[in-house]
């Protein structure tokens, strides 16, 4: 389904970075699939982290004696910086799709800014998402900046970065999903949307640019955010948040 090569996935899974922030370094040290290498923290960090939790066999540092840091300094890290390897995630759609609960997924046409990711991985996990698809090329990876604007979130949802969303959109056909695609210009409105019980992924373009054509040709349909529509278009991390709470109030499912 145009997921990531064997090659590229164990290139990613070697490739270590440091993560920061509260939030972020405490879901990581709970979860027992991340592999974790070093810990940088301040006894005020510590304090607040370890408090349920014990302190791993691992490399720890104390950021309050340290002059130098392994990230810069224009991160606002809080007091805890963590070395880890990125988490292993589902190769194939077939990982998700084992449940048989209707499911939603969030597809992500090329968007890059670690930020919009963070926050939109943050709220996929609050409306039970299961999973956020992204490209591989010309999407945001895994790294520091997005874990922290996840807020703990990327510990427990499915980040997946596939090297063809085209080809992604048609596996899923096959697997009986309705295709969504967010688009400013569409006539259709989120609210007048009827659905049952079928499986959905909903395609958000990238900031400023929205779906591409390919990508836009293979939706079933494309819908736009009812607002004020002179004005400029939304972030995508808020239309993101604005749809899957039409979802959670049942506005997607005619109720």
């Amino acid at each position: 389904m145009g997921m990531n090569s064997k090659r590229t996935k164990n290139i990613k899974e070697n490739s270590a970075y440091y993560m920061f922030g509260l939030h972020a370094v405490k879901a990581a040290l709970k979860n027992p699939n991340r592999r974790i290498h070093e810990l940088w923290i301040s006894q005020n960090a510590r304090a607040k982290i370890f408090t349920d939790y014990e302190i791993p066999n691992i490399p720890i540092f104390n950021i309050d004696k340290s002059k130098n840091l392994p990230i810069s300094e224009s991160k606002v890290h809080q007091g805890a910086i963590l070395k880890v390897s990125p988490l292993r995630q589902p190769s194939d759609i077939h990982e998700i799709n084992k449940n048989k609960q209707p499911k939603l997924i969030v597809i992500l046409d090329k968007v890059s800014d670690p930020q919009n990711v963070g926050s939109i991985i943050r709220s996929s996990l609050f409306f039970n998402c299961n999973a956020i698809i992204n490209t591989l090329n010309g999407g945001s990876s895994e790294n520091g900046s997005l874990v922290k604007a996840a807020s703990g979130a990327f510990e427990r949802v499915h980040y997946i970065q596939a090297t063809n969303i085209a080809q992604t959109i048609i596996k899923l056909k096959t697997f009986g999903y309705i295709i969504i695609g967010l688009d400013e210009t569409a006539k259709d409105k989120i609210s007048s949307f009827k659905k049952g019980n079928d499986d959905i992924a909903i395609v958000f373009g990238a900031e400023g640019k929205g779906i591409r054509r390919m990508t836009k040709e293979h939706c079933d349909t494309l819908l736009s955010i009812d607002g004020n529509q002179t004005f400029s278009s939304l972030n995508v991390s808020t239309a993101v948040g604005i749809t899957l709470f039409n979802i959670q109030s049942n506005k997607l499912y005619g109720i």
